[in-house]
């Protein structure tokens, strides 16, 4: 039985009971909001008691009463594949399941045995032609849409489960792909793991393919065994299938043309408050053995455990290589943006950098490279977030390997686009400071600026919200640097916000570079120099001290986005 809060307390599970067999695959239909995934989520231990939701139920396995939301063990032996493929997009079919089995498998395990077990199941799979093409996406073409379901199972199917779940696996597909992935699911049933699925309105054919059915209906079990047996179960209760009909559509039709007081009436709902009787409680180790897992000792080998953090940095990292090289439409569209801009501004800044007195061409440069690293970055994290989250709540990897593996790449690419930057901006601006001196100052800045980006990033849910978060991320940087007002002049009670702006220390440092010893290819006095860093309230014994916040800020920043990622993963899982 499962509720949610009293304040709008709604039963969504009523009693809801049922078998699912090893060797045969069992689907579990209904009208929308029946509670089909939910029953879904929590068989495989996705989802728990909480403050707005209360679970109580007798899950058995085997005969031994067990909770997929606690038990480990049993954890270990569900697999669970999402309706939505959330799958990178630049991997290949091949690419994805090697890599659910390098993170996944125990570490004793090796590449050799890692590529042979993949070649398998794409040979199981069907996925043999495609092995090798990008799976694609919304708007990078890839294999197709059975393909791609295939290839959901096939990275689930890596660590040999016991139970595999799967919502809507045929959604979205057309009878022909949905029937291949039925025909994959039966393979697999028919290698000992039991299947449970959810579908909506599937193809007679498909419905015939069925070894069981669990039909739902406002939260209760309308009719539970063999698929065989539901038209004699249906006549019984006065409702006769009409010939060349397909069973799925007529079933359905019946379950919702009739209000529940008139199915109970009929006695559709008699067996639903039927008493089990009592469960094994399983000792340790037996409900494994009864399932014919083996169990290492209490104490483990090392070579058996799960990769290391170690191996999960590696192994995220390699693949962030892989999809940022690959994604041409991403990194090219970043970069050839980054040279248009940078070719604008140093056109329409051509060659003042030397004159004196005037600030605007180095605070420009700087704008530039805050803005246009810290957006991508942005909008990155929210757009890889339906990966991240079936790939943490299936143990692929601990949340700090990914958050690493993250930030080596973008701080990589953020040099590179700082770079380009420079070599462009600089030498047609004029600026008078240092190139590497400058590099240095943009490099803090950018970094800074994207810690700030993936704070907000981690904290919202999609890539729109992301944009909308926009201008609360840029707008204070740019009020509170001192800009358009002197810093002095800003109110009191809102002065403290310019330390948290990185922007403000990124320009006082770049106003030292170029002003502070007065270079002798400036015309200026040494004078002026002092009244234009006065001006600017930009002191030179403070230069340490604007390095450390800058650098303070993207560690604080960093972490905060990391407890805010933690907190969103372990939210949901």
């Amino acid at each position: 039985t499962c509720k949610t809060t009293k304040q709008c307390e709604r039963k969504i599970l009523n009693s809801v009971w049922g078998d699912v067999p090893s060797g045969e695959i069992t689907a579990i239909m209904g009208p929308s909001g029946a509670g089909k995934t939910t029953l879904l989520n929590i068989l495989s231990g996705r989802c728990r008691s909480n403050a707005n939701i209360k679970i109580e139920s007798d899950i058995r396995m085997n005969d031994y009463a067990i909770d997929p939301a606690t038990n480990i063990d049993v954890r270990k032996q569900i697999a669970f594949v999402s309706q939505d493929d959330a799958l990178a997009f630049t991997a290949t079919p091949r690419e994805a399941i090697r890599f659910s089995a390098k993170l996944r498998l125990p570490r004793i395990t090796t590449d050799d045995e890692i590529e042979e077990l993949a070649d398998k199941m794409l040979e199981e799979l069907g996925l043999g032609e495609c092995a090798g093409t990008m799976i694609g996406g919304s708007l990078v073409k890839g294999i197709s849409g059975g393909e791609r379901k295939r290839t959901s199972v096939g990275v689930e199917l890596v660590t040999k489960p016991t139970l595999v779940f799967l919502d809507e696996p045929t959604s979205g597909l057309d009878s022909f792909s949905a029937m291949q992935v039925i025909k994959v699911l039966k393979k697999i049933a028919q290698a000992g793991c039991s299947v449970l699925f959810t579908i909506h309105q599937p193809s007679s054919d498909v419905f015939n393919s069925f070894d069981r059915l669990i039909l739902l209906n406002r939260g209760m079990v309308m009719y539970q065994g063999s698929v065989n047996d539901c038209p004699n179960f249906f006549a019984q209760h006065n409702h006769t299938m009409p010939k060349n009909y397909n069973p799925a559509d007529w079933i359905m039709s019946v379950a919702q043309q009739y209000t529940q007081e008139q199915l109970i009436t009929e006695g559709f709902f008699a067996e639903n408050d039927r008493v089990l009787p009592p469960a094994l409680v399983p000792k340790d180790g037996e409900l494994l053995n009864s399932l014919g897992v083996s169990r290492r000792g209490d104490v483990e080998d090392d070579e058996w455990k799960h990769v290391g953090f170690g191996t999960e940095t590696r192994v995220l990292f390699q693949r962030e290589i892989r999809h940022n090289l690959r994604n041409k439409q991403g990194v090219g569209a970043r970069f050839a943006l980054t040279t248009f801009i940078s070719i604008l501004v140093g056109s329409i800044f051509f060659g003042v950098g030397g004159v004196e007195s005037y600030t605007d061409p180095s605070v420009m440069v700087l704008m530039i490279s805050m803005f246009g690293t810290a957006l991508p970055t942005l909008i990155s994290f929210p757009d890889e977030r339906p990966v991240f989250l079936r790939e943490y709540s299936t143990n692929h990897y601990g949340v700090v390997s990914y958050f690493i593996s993250r930030l080596a790449m973008e701080a990589l690419i953020t040099f590179l686009q700082i770079l380009e930057i420079l070599l462009i901006a600089y030498y047609m601006v004029d600026l008078q400071a240092g190139f590497f001196k400058f590099l240095a100052i943009e490099y803090a800045l950018a970094m800074s600026s994207t810690a700030v980006a993936v704070l907000v990033g981690c904290s919202v849910e999609d890539p729109k919200m992301a944009i909308e978060f926009m201008p609360i991320l840029f707008i204070p940087q740019i009020l509170f640097a001192g800009l358009f007002v002197r810093t002095d002049l800003i109110p009191v009670w809102l002065r403290w916000a310019q330390y948290l702006c990185a922007l403000t220390y990124g320009v006082n440092l770049a106003l030292l570079a170029e002003f502070g010893s007065c270079a002798e290819n400036v015309s200026m006095q040494p004078n002026m120099c002092a009244q234009l860093l006065g001006a600017n309230q930009v002191k030179e014994e403070e230069k340490p001290l604007y390095w450390a916040i800058l650098w303070g800020l993207f560690f604080v920043f960093r972490l905060g986005g990391l407890a805010m990622l933690r907190k969103k993963a372990t939210k949901f899982y």
